[in-house]
């Protein structure tokens, strides 16, 4: 199985800065990491530098205006344009060149989306994205741009079905929020039930509208929820479902604060957990 892993040092050179939870440093040492482990050293592993995103591209989820907006933002900060598309310095603050970065995250999941959709890799993985909260026109839940929804949008135009299956701790609301009324993308969300919870969403009757009505899923958890429930329940709802729909690719977003370890939310998954999920 060929696998492209989608990395350059310049998704990390900046970023929210050191104090943010987002910090860079998180995506530096996860490379380091992988080196250490000679993740690339394997004959069908292939390490691939992204293509930043372009205008157009950024504009098969986002409007013109956020676009135009979060270029300016990253010229300099204005307070009142940062307020209107909900950019804030206790979650989603505004930093020198965050177009340019953040750019270049969809643009790694646009490259992986290609890669995959020619044949070239079975697997691509971009582990500076999963930005699932970002909406068209607002930043949210520390993401910019919605690098999934991007690249779900340009697998669409392919002509391709898509399965999105999301096991972050908080509800992917922004891809499900993109394909809500479609039956060409299949969304299943696994995270903490939305009680006192961010994004607050993400509950089981949230199922589509239209003819996407029965292809958005939802699986919250109470806080606490054991491995064993939660690797049940994954067993129970997504194999058949993703079976059912038979897409031709699947995307998938990896976010590892289901750990027990994660301080912000409280479920109790273990990396012995995730492999197994994987």
């Amino acid at each position: 199985m060929e696998t492209a892993f989608i990395c350059t040092e310049e998704l990390w050179s900046q970023g929210f800065g050191e104090a943010h939870p987002l910090r860079p440093e998180r995506l530096k040492r996860t490379y380091e990491l992988l080196m250490a482990y000679r993740a690339f050293d394997a004959p069908n592993s292939h390490l691939v530098p992204p293509c930043p995103a372009s205008r157009e591209e950024l504009l098969l989820f986002h409007t013109p205006e956020y676009v135009d907006a979060v270029a300016s933002l990253s010229d300099g900060e204005a307070y009142e344009l940062a307020r209107r598309y909900n950019f804030r310095p206790d979650e989603t603050p505004v930093f020198p060149g965050m177009y340019e970065t953040e750019g270049l995250k969809v643009g790694a999941a646009l490259t992986g989306a290609r890669l995959v959709a020619e044949g070239q890799v079975q697997v691509a993985f971009s582990f500076a994205g999963g930005m699932h909260h970002a909406r068209p026109a607002l930043a949210s839940g520390f993401c910019v741009f919605n690098d999934v929804a991007t690249a779900i949008h340009w697998l669409l135009r392919q002509g391709l079905r898509v399965a999105y299956v999301d096991i972050d701790a908080h509800h992917g609301d922004g891809v499900q929020a993109a394909f809500y009324d479609t039956d060409q993308v299949l969304t299943i969300s696994l995270h903490q039930a939305g009680i006192l919870f961010y994004p607050g969403t993400g509950f089981p009757d949230e199922i589509g509208t239209g003819v996407g009505y029965g292809y958005s899923i939802n699986v919250p958890f109470l806080i606490y929820t054991s491995e064993e429930l939660y690797l049940w329940a994954f067993r129970q709802v997504v194999p058949s479902l993703v079976r059912q729909f038979a897409p031709d690719v699947l995307v998938t977003q990896l976010g590892v604060d289901t750990h027990y370890r994660d301080p912000l939310p409280m479920l109790m998954l273990t990396t012995q957990g995730y492999v197994t999920l994987i």
